[in-house]
């Protein structure tokens, strides 16, 4: 009773702090690395107090839940192998509702960043049968943010996975759809490696994890090519395990899922599994692996997206050898112009998304778990080795990522980290055990943290994310209301628009530009930056659709569109445009 009172006076201190001068309120603004005080002050509490909390509620917890606990355990290691098939679906169509409810309730099915309207767009240019789209004359007048252009013609400089994904929505008509599906995999991933490592009930927890996990959940609602890649190395490793088990056809499965994933994220992609493929590396070399088999079945497995990488390189860009994305860097070796020295790179960029990492994963007790399980066995150390090598990737470049939803360029590590932590777990069920101290009561109280700390954060995030997203809900709103027509709009960068209105910036957003047009021109309203003799460029362009100037106003709607019209549209057009 008493530990129960603690828990719940430390959890009702937690939201008491909202009333304090810091508050506990999120916002999004850049630079990357800032953080306000009220999301800083919620780290703290949500390290001291609701951490320990929840710890404190899972003890008191304890003598009602420990008997149908134990029972639950012992009849999920008692399910048949049929049973353990359907049980780990059932995870993945959990998780792919939680993804997509969840899409739909914290993020309005709005776009978080900029990087997902530029993918969305080179995917839509994909499905029309193209590499690139041509723009408007002036190009200054398309949205043109994370482009790749050349000669008036343009499209996402996004890597050729995402950018496949999108176009699978244009033409299927499922849109975002595909994100939420690869939202699933991972916790479909880990669950099955742990429960052949470990057992049907560790598979479980190992599940629960990654679905409770803050930067797992909140990325999972969204549409980041991180998705992708996060989904193609979880069944990667899933491979892996099979080839040093069974070797054969596996080795060509972990090579063509780690193909899959270089196609999302490159980079990212050889830095986490370097570790891997140096030990098979290894394992070749002293004759533990069999040459023909494992050579041979990685070779075939990274042929087909190294194929699809060089050809899609050369139809956008000219040069097989040459992305679009590393096109606007002066040379490849060189990721920016801003790259700084070694030690600025490793504080700007390794020790935030470390700490990060440490917030955003399991918090405080996930720190601890992953140390406990990280020496487990080979599998534990080369995912750990994996989770730091791809945080070594930080020491080339300059972008430190958003962390709304934890941090982003490291989306990949949560299955890692996932595995080693119920590693770490069950090592720490062990260590009670033999201390005889009672399984349940070990169990309850991580749990307990894990739910009620990671819960609650995860819940505000996503609330404030919401607020977020509330921003571009009203601004489209803005436009679909106007009673416009088919019309283009000419306006400031999108940026500058959203920031006018008091409300929305004292919220701040990641999203700075418009959302490029469809490279059809369905859409009733388009929307195009404005400047000097843009109007009159941009007419003979869009012959059937008025033209309009969106201006500040007093008041509410803060926007109004004033026509630019000169003269009544031709019959013509104007019957061309109702058509």
């Amino acid at each position: 009773m008493a530990q129960g009172a603690l828990g719940c006076f430390l959890v009702a201190a937690f939201f008491g702090l909202k009333m304090t001068a810091p508050g506990l309120a999120i916002a999004f603004r850049t630079p990357f690395t800032v953080s306000t005080t009220g999301e800083m002050y919620q780290w703290l509490a949500y390290s001291l107090l609701l951490m320990p909390g929840g710890v404190l509620l899972g003890l008191a917890l304890v003598p009602w839940v420990s008997a149908p606990a134990v029972r639950l355990w012992r009849r999920i290691e008692g399910l048949s192998a049929q049973e353990r098939t359907a049980g780990v679906l059932l995870v993945g169509v959990f998780a792919f509702l939680f993804a997509r409810i969840g899409r739909s309730v914290f993020f309005l099915d709005q776009d978080f960043t900029d990087d997902e309207r530029a993918a969305r767009f080179g995917g839509q240019v994909l499905a029309s049968g193209k590499f690139l789209a041509k723009l408007t004359n002036p190009v200054e007048a398309f949205p043109t943010l994370f482009f790749y252009v050349r000669d008036g013609l343009g499209s996402s400089f996004e890597w050729l996975g995402v950018q496949v994904a999108w176009a699978f929505g244009d033409l299927t008509g499922t849109g975002s759809l595909v994100f939420s599906l690869a939202a699933a995999v991972p916790a479909v991933a880990v669950a099955w490696v742990a429960t052949r490592r470990l057992g049907p009930a560790w598979g479980a927890v190992a599940a629960s994890l990654v679905l409770l996990s803050p930067m797992s959940a909140l990325l999972s609602m969204t549409s980041h090519v991180h998705l992708l890649s996060r989904a193609a190395l979880a069944v990667a490793v899933a491979f892996y395990v099979l080839a040093e088990e069974k070797g054969g056809r596996w080795w060509m499965g972990f090579g063509g899922m780690s193909g899959v994933a270089f196609l999302c994220r490159p980079f990212e992609t050889l830095f986490f599994l370097a570790p891997f493929y140096l030990w098979v590396l290894w394992g070749l070399v002293r004759r533990q692996l069999p040459v023909g088999a494992c050579l041979g079945g990685l070779v075939l497995g990274w042929l087909p997206a190294l194929v699809l990488f060089l050809a899609f390189n050369h139809a956008v860009t000219g040069d097989a050898l040459l992305p679009a994305r590393v096109s606007m860097y002066t040379f490849p070796a060189k990721l920016t112009a801003r790259d700084g020295t070694l030690v600025e790179r490793f504080c700007f960029n390794t020790s935030y998304n470390t700490l990060m990492l440490a917030v955003w994963f399991l918090g405080p007790l996930g720190t601890l778990l992953v140390g406990l399980g990280a020496s487990w066995d080979r599998l534990t150390k080369l995912l750990l080795f994996s989770v730091l090598s791809l945080l070594g990737l930080s020491l080339f470049h300059d972008n430190h990522g958003i962390h709304s939803v934890g941090p982003i360029h490291y989306s990949e590590t949560v299955p890692a980290l996932a595995l080693v932590a119920v590693h770490g777990l069950k090592r720490l069920v062990d260590v009670a055990r033999k201390a005889e101290l009672p399984r349940a009561t070990v169990m309850a109280g991580v749990l307990g943290a894990l739910v009620v700390g990671l819960g609650i954060l995860t819940a505000r995030n996503a609330l404030a994310l919401r607020e977020q997203s509330l921003i571009h809900a009203r601004m489209d709103g803005y436009l679909n209301n106007a009673g416009l027509g088919r019309a283009v709009v000419l306006a400031p960068q999108y940026g500058v628009a959203w920031n006018q209105v008091p409300e929305f910036r004292k919220i701040g957003s990641f999203v700075f530009e418009w959302a490029p047009p469809h490279p059809n021109d369905e859409q009733e309203v388009i929307v195009l930056h404005d400047g000097p003799g843009f109007a009159e460029r941009l007419r003979p362009q869009y012959p059937d659709r008025r033209f309009y100037r969106m201006v500040p106003a007093q008041g509410m709607p803060p926007f109004q569109f004033e026509p630019l019209d000169a003269a009544p549209l031709p019959e013509t057009a104007t019957e061309e445009g109702a058509r």
